[in-house]
């Protein structure tokens, strides 16, 4: 096609705005937490690439200092895009760090935090209006600064990341080797401005959880500190991270302040080393596809059930809490889903392609995806709308946390059905079959 020419150049744009709540917001990513956020250890940012290729196709990236864009959040910043600067739904991806020093975000996980009170939730819902507006304003200056850029591909390896399903984070000291899956792969792109060769733009992504921390202060955990470190290194460089697909892997040993900045380090080492090896240029051509598909759910709990949950002290306090906020639910007449518009998105990015898949997604997808569409894929989890964790078959199966015990606190009356993974694997490969053959 055309846009592959050598000689035609990407034009590439940055922005990024501060998103830092004042302290007094409830946190997000632990239930435990008892008080709202008392102070921050840096700054969260919402950071946004705008990509134009040789054809005038526009794209846009975004990365962002929260646990996740919940779906009516991502539909009503796409719908402002679209409507206000003519850019498709297909071609923005809403990508979030994860990190669990960040804030409650509206209709996202309320269920497990004990903030009944009114002022709390009116807070939440100012915030979220206010973030909305800051990713907005950050996607509309990236797209409209854009300049003439060459882009590139890279990949490094970090292995702090381990699987929470297999190796405890008590034990990590002691054991001689980790057991089950881990993707330690660092993908990189990085943009060189045309005018002085200088790096103009980094993104990288990384597949582990943002739970180095759990205190309250603000804080893009170790994905934070990579940013920070990287910015160091390359002064007219934003530097973006992306999650992967990270949903059973922890960063470990964890909760030391220490232990962030020092994976922070490591992150920005393997992105540094990922730039100065030679490199791919990613030829400016860029063709997307996005689309929602159905995923089953099991039959739904019973209120009965509910009410057992709601009345145990027992039970763990997320379970409990999620299940009286299900009840109030229930009370309200709201009826109980079986079934979820999950949302897919497929990028060949000048040959290199970039999957950007909806919720809590465990490792095993990027693992498929990469054996089946190429070692160099970019497989990315917590994009455009995080509804829940979405299991493999195989953890599915294997039950757990990550295989359906947190339904209940994404508010999800039941598991998904093991039609899961097949559904999911064939529409990214279809995607992919589409994008690739253009």
């Amino acid at each position: 096609m055309e846009a592959k020419n050598k000689e035609t150049l990407w034009h590439i744009g940055t922005s990024a705005v501060d998103i830092t709540p004042p302290p007094g917001l409830w946190m997000a990513g632990y239930a435990f937490r008892n008080r709202p956020a008392e102070s921050a250890i840096h700054p969260l940012w919402v950071k946004a690439i705008a990509l134009k290729d040789a054809q005038g196709t526009t794209a846009i990236i975004v990365g962002c200092d929260i646990l996740g864009f919940p779906q009516k959040v991502a539909e009503r910043i796409k719908s402002k895009v679209l409507n206000e600067l003519h850019i498709h739904p297909a071609n923005v991806i809403l990508n979030s760090s994860h990190t669990h020093s960040g804030p409650v975000i509206e209709d996202s996980l309320i269920g497990i935090y004990p903030i009944d009170e009114t002022e709390q939730i009116d807070k939440i819902k100012d915030y979220t209006a206010e973030l909305e507006r800051k990713v907005f304003q950050a996607i509309t200056e990236a797209n409209s600064n854009l300049c003439p850029a060459k882009l590139y591909y890279g990949k490094g390896i970090s292995r702090f990341a381990v699987n929470r399903r297999n190796n405890k984070a008590t034990e990590i000291e002691n054991l001689s080797e980790f057991k089950g899956p881990v993707d330690y792969s660092v993908p990189v792109l990085f943009a060189k401005s045309n005018e002085d060769d200088s790096i103009i733009v980094i993104l990288f992504s990384y597949a582990c959880h943002g739970t180095v921390l759990g205190d309250y202060q603000w804080c893009g955990d170790y994905p934070g500190f990579a940013q920070t470190e990287l910015q160091s290194i390359y002064p007219n460089a934003l530097a973006v991270f992306l999650s992967g697909c990270c949903a059973d892997i922890d960063p470990m040993p964890r909760l030391k302040l220490s232990l962030a900045r020092q994976y922070g380090k490591e992150l920005c080492f393997a992105v540094n080393t990922a730039i100065e090896d030679p490199q791919k240029e990613i030829l400016p051509y860029l063709i997307t596809k996005m689309e929602f598909i159905s995923l089953d759910l099991e039959d739904p709990i019973t209120k009965d059930e509910l009410e057992k949950i709601a009345n145990d002290p027992t039970q763990v306090d997320y379970k409990y809490r999620s299940a009286k906020y299900l009840l109030k639910e229930l009370s309200k007449g709201k009826k109980f889903i079986n079934s979820y518009e999950y949302p897919i998105q497929v990028w060949n990015l000048g040959g290199v392609p970039l999957i950007a898949l909806g919720g809590e997604v465990v490792v095993d997808y990027a693992i498929f995806i990469k054996e089946k569409i190429g070692k160099d894929a970019i497989v990315l989890g917590y994009s455009n709308d995080v509804m829940g964790y979405i299991p493999s078959l195989r953890v599915l199966r294997e039950g757990g946390y990550e295989g359906g015990d947190f339904q209940i606190g994404y508010g999800l009356p039941a598991k998904w059905k093991e039609t899961i993974e097949e559904r999911i694997l064939s529409s990214v490969y279809r995607a992919w079959n589409e994008v690739s053959n253009i």
